[in-house]
Order: C-alpha cells, then sequence, then structure tokens
C-alpha cells in the first residue's frame, strides 16, 4: 500500500519531485566537493574552481559528477515540463522551455565535462550559458502563459531581474564575493524553477 502511495503521489507531483532531486544532487556534490578540497583558494575564485582536476582529482569527481548527474536531471525536467505544458494547450510556451531547458542541460552537462583548467574556453562559454538560458527562461515563460494574468507576469520578473543585477554585480566585483553571487544565483534559480514546476503540477491536477 505505501508503495502505491509513493506511485500516486510521486505522479500528482512529478515535476516537484524532479526538482527536490535535482537540488539535493547538485548541492550534495558541491558540498562533497568543498568538504574534500584542499585547495584553499576556491573561495577568492569560483565554484568552477572545484571542478578542476588539477588542484585536488577527488573534489574535481564529487563536483563534476554532481553537476553532470543534475544536468541529467534537467533534461527529464524539461520533457515533463514540455509535455504539461502541451496538455494544458500552452504550444508556445511548450516549445520555449523545450528549447530552455535543453540549453541548460547541455551547458550544466558541458560544465562537468569540460573543467576550467583544462578546457577554458569551452567552460566559459557553458557556464555563462547557464546564467543566460536560466535568465531567458525566467523572462520568456511567464510572458508566453496566455492564462497568467498581467500582475502575476510582472511579479515573475522579479526573479531574472534580480538575478541579473546579482550576475553582473559579480562579474564587477570578484574575489571572495563572486563565490557568494553565484551561490544565491543559484539558490534563487532552483526557487524560482521549484515554483514554476509546482506550479504546472497542481494546473494538471486541476
Amino acid at each position: 500500500m505505501s508503495y502505491q502511495l509513493a506511485v500516486q503521489f510521486y505522479r500528482r507531483n512529478r515535476l516537484q519531485v524532479l526538482c527536490a532531486l535535482y537540488v539535493v544532487i547538485l548541492a550534495f556534490g558541491v558540498i562533497t566537493s568543498i568538504v574534500l578540497s584542499d585547495d584553499s583558494h576556491w573561495t577568492s575564485w569560483s565554484l568552477s574552481r572545484l571542478g578542476e582536476t588539477s588542484t585536488n582529482r577527488q573534489s574535481a569527481l564529487a563536483f563534476n559528477t554532481g553537476v553532470f548527474a543534475s544536468g541529467l536531471i534537467l533534461t527529464a525536467i524539461g520533457i515533463c515540463m514540455t509535455r504539461s505544458y502541451a496538455k494544458l494547450q500552452q504550444s508556445r510556451t511548450a516549445k520555449l522551455s523545450a528549447w530552455l531547458m535543453i540549453t541548460l542541460s547541455v551547458c550544466m552537462v558541458g560544465v562537468a565535462l569540460c573543467p576550467n583548467d583544462t578546457m577554458h574556453a569551452a567552460h566559459f562559454v557553458f557556464s555563462r550559458g547557464i546564467i543566460v538560458a536560466m535568465v531567458l527562461m525566467m523572462l520568456t515563460l511567464p510572458s508566453s502563459l496566455n492564462y497568467l494574468t498581467q500582475r502575476e507576469r510582472l511579479l515573475s520578473f522579479g526573479f531574472p531581474i534580480f538575478a541579473a543585477i546579482l550576475a553582473a554585480q559579480g562579474y564587477i566585483l570578484r574575489s571572495f564575493w563572486f563565490v557568494i553571487i553565484e551561490a544565491i544565483l543559484g539558490l534563487l534559480a532552483a526557487i524560482w524553477l521549484f515554483i514554476v514546476c509546482r506550479h504546472i503540477d497542481k494546473r494538471l491536477r486541476q
């Protein structure tokens, strides 16, 4: 009976469960990497330094594995999100979510497979692509949903505007603040994604 309840819960909250799994795996990979790292300079550089194999192989393995696995889960979220929007008869949003989630997941996998120390140019493109794809998703998805009110659309734009300001500030300040801003941006993106997933799951149950 408990198994059936678990399956039923997953089916009713599929996107939320996948989003929570994405956050847990990514956070576990990053935290494990921080614990294993013997490099004290990563705090003055960026989180990407944790994935550099030249500094600490165990730390890099934990970081890159967590980012790679979370990228695969983002692919699953993107597929479920696209199908859900199609069921809600939001064809434009379904197409947008498909392209943006594919771009986001490819960038996540790219960051894991292209460490900053060995493939700097590719890593730079993929890491910045994550920020661009996430901000674009935050801006375009709400504006494409025809059942949202004008007030709901305006409120939803608070996330990407704040994220863009933080990203710009991070590049200006650099040093230790950049790592903090990266963490805040990641947290904001995860919160936004969970809210979107929760909203879709609720709409599908109606």
